[in-house]
């Protein structure tokens, strides 16, 4: 088997979109309906592997509340993969995700990994009359802000994805995905990690904030 790679993952996205059960679903394979708004940001870790690569994912769930916004680009510096995520019930939220999409582009690399991620498909299993979003009006959203000719990882169906945490639907294959692409960039990724990247414009590692939660490898369950 291969040497590892690590990789940095940031999840973005309006308060109560479920960001964090669907980090929580993804690492410990759990699900809590009452669990709390994050402050700041928590951190979680998971190994998998890829093609022979042990690839550690390094998953930091940021507040999406306004008033921790400006602290939000000292957790996603140097981040490999954004993950943008909205409530497929809320055409806010998904309006919303546009600003977070901005904060990207403006503090990191344009070789970042974007996936897009709907959330809550359970609510509109049950019940289809609650969907605000389309599916398909997250893709041609994919097109218009993420295509980029010279950047063809911004690019593609595969980045759009919708998921239920409570269900545990579609969480797996977003991780799958999102590392398979790690993976093909592996050199890339640890180029900038040992040479740094004229990209990131992104304060210290923590600014000096502290993150809610430790690290965990704990193997979710599979979709």
């Amino acid at each position: 088997m291969s040497t590892g790679l690590e990789a940095k993952l940031v999840v973005l996205g309006q308060a109560s979109v479920g960001k964090t059960s669907f980090v929580i679903r993804y690492c410990k394979g759990t699900f809590d309906p009452d669990s709390s708004s994050t402050i700041g940001a928590s951190f979680l870790a998971k190994k998998v592997v890829v093609d022979d690569c042990v690839v550690r994912l390094q998953i930091w769930d940021t507040a999406g509340q306004e008033r921790y916004r400006s602290i939000s680009k000292l957790y996603y510096r140097s981040a490999n993969c954004g993950i943008l995520c909205y409530d497929i019930t809320s055409e806010a939220s998904f309006i919303a995700m546009h600003s977070w999409l901005v904060e990207l582009k403006k503090n990191l690399n344009n070789n970042i990994i974007i996936h897009i991620v709907g959330t809550k498909a359970d609510l509109v299993n049950a019940d289809p009359s609650k969907r605000e979003v389309p599916f398909e009006r997250c893709i041609a959203y994919a097109a218009e802000h993420l295509g980029d000719d010279d950047n063809q990882n911004w690019i593609g169906m595969d980045s759009c994805h919708e998921i239920s945490s409570r269900d545990d639907q579609g969480v797996d294959e977003v991780f799958q995905v999102i590392t398979r692409k790690l993976v093909e960039r592996r050199a890339e990724i640890e180029r900038e990690r040992l040479y740094g990247t004229m990209g990131d414009r992104g304060g210290a590692a923590n600014g000096g904030v502290e993150a809610k939660g430790k690290g965990s490898e704990e193997g979710g369950r599979c979709c």
